[in-house]
């Protein structure tokens, strides 16, 4: 019998609740304790019949549990790089933000079940975590792994002083140092040859080169110990009541948002009538001062054909063929072009056959010049306010520069593809509000002269 109900379109909130929610665990004598009660008023012809009942109250308990995960929604796979010259704002999918100052280089991914993997190679970073599947963090120094908090990761390279006085303590040549400040919730903090976990309100400072151990662990000064409190107690306390000022402001801003008030979010705050991929010409002006550019695409990275409908997207049965063949199209097109830029930076033939597209633009980042990223973003964001016209001839441009317009772009291709087998409508419809994988990019070159 066909169900002729229409289909539901998941309510946010509902979604948002459900993913927070934890169902509590019933006690480990609570069907024994149903069935006592029963049989005590039951009559001695009705006792026999003790252990089906059991087992019929485990199979209604599981059957529940797996009604709770099938009404949890999906989560929207998502990926992105983070470079900063000042301090930016980004959302983590659907996981938390981040707060990145300047100097931070952070890289994510998060896959469709809310998953997370982050590596923060350089700065200072707050995070806001929900609750959810893992969350880690990979740092030079070690691994942070949560699951809901607020807290700070630091990484900084250390003085040769630093070094010393670690390297007594250690017992290692140490590079870099990562400072862990939890506000809210509990992390892990671990390296090769340690392992601690960290509660709100204290710190933690790993060191090393990868084998080093947790050099020292305190508690945030409070309030009325000023007179006996370190200098860097009282810079993790303030870093803690900055925390809580970005708390108390995204949740006034949520107020304001339901309240029917237009709230200005930094870079990524929706725009009444306007897709996320699709900025106003005001906020793509205002972009210009921070070389700001956004762009979004469909994980062409890791592209892999559907077999099935996706719901999320409303791409239908009879659509399969031509989303496959448009995606697939664009993916092979992109990593024909990494393929070949990765080949003129590095003249690899054996790692241009072995390597992932992820590694090889990686490469390509990684060998050209520092200043090199941040001029392109500040061309990219000229260009799109219409401040400045495209290069004549992007062929002469460097390897790194073709690499960044041909990924801005990839979200544009990506929808005109389908658009040439299910129509320009459908192929709207199915990107809708941006693809699985956005990206914030900001940072302006420095001045000459500047450091």
């Amino acid at each position: 019998m066909q169900d002729d109900e229409p289909t539901r379109t998941p309510d946010p909130e509902l979604a948002r609740a459900l993913e927070a929610w934890t169902p509590l665990a019933p006690p480990a004598d609570f069907a024994d304790r149903v069935v006592a009660a029963r049989e005590a008023t039951a009559p001695a012809t009705a006792r026999p019949r003790r252990a089906r009942l059991i087992g019929g109250l485990a199979a209604a308990i599981a059957a529940a549990a797996a009604v709770l995960v099938m009404l949890r929604p999906p989560h929207r796979a998502t990926s992105g790089t983070l470079v900063t010259t000042q301090r930016t704002t980004t959302r983590l999918g659907d996981r938390g933000i981040a707060v990145a100052e300047p100097a931070t280089d952070l890289t994510w991914r998060v896959d469709d079940r809310g998953a997370a993997e982050l590596v923060q190679r350089t700065g200072n970073v707050f995070y806001r975590v929900e609750r959810g599947e893992p969350f880690a963090v990979h740092t030079p120094a070690g691994d942070v792994r949560v699951t809901g908090t607020c807290f700070r990761i630091e990484v900084e390279p250390m003085t040769p002083h630093q070094k010393l006085l670690l390297a007594g303590v250690a017992s290692a040549a140490v590079a870099t140092t990562v400072l862990v400040t939890v506000y809210e919730g509990h992390v892990i903090a671990e390296t090769r040859s340690a392992r601690t976990e960290l509660a709100a309100g204290t710190t933690a400072t790993l060191g090393g080169d990868g084998g080093a151990t947790l050099v020292a662990g305190a508690t945030l000064a409070t309030p009325g110990d000023d007179a006996h409190a370190t200098r860097e107690l009282l810079l993790a306390r303030a870093r803690q009541q900055e925390a809580q000022l970005i708390t108390l402001r995204a949740r006034l801003a949520r107020l304001e948002t339901t309240a029917g008030a237009a709230v200005a979010e930094p870079h990524d705050g929706p725009e009444p009538g306007r897709a996320w991929h699709d900025p106003s010409p005001e906020k793509l002006a205002a972009w210009v001062a921070e070389c700001h550019v956004r762009s979004d695409e469909p994980s062409l990275d890791r592209f892999a054909p559907i077999t099935e409908p996706d719901l999320e997207r409303g791409v239908e049965a009879g659509e399969l063929d031509g989303y496959n063949a448009g995606l697939g199209e664009v993916a092979k097109q992109w990593k024909d072009l990494v393929h070949g830029l990765y080949l003129e930076t590095t003249a690899d033939t054996a790692g241009a056959d072995a390597l992932s597209i992820t590694a090889m633009r990686r490469e390509i980042e990684d060998k050209s010049p520092p200043s090199e990223h941040n001029l392109v973003l500040q061309r990219l964001a000229r260009e799109r306010a219409g401040l400045a016209a495209p290069p004549a001839d992007p062929g002469k441009t460097s390897p790194l520069e073709r690499l960044m317009r041909a990924y801005v772009q990839l979200g544009d291709q990506s929808e005109a593809s389908i658009a040439r087998r299910l129509g320009a409508q459908r192929a709207h419809a199915i990107r809708g509000d941006g693809w699985g994988s956005r990206t914030e990019n900001s940072g302006c070159p420095h001045p000459p002269g500047s450091h």
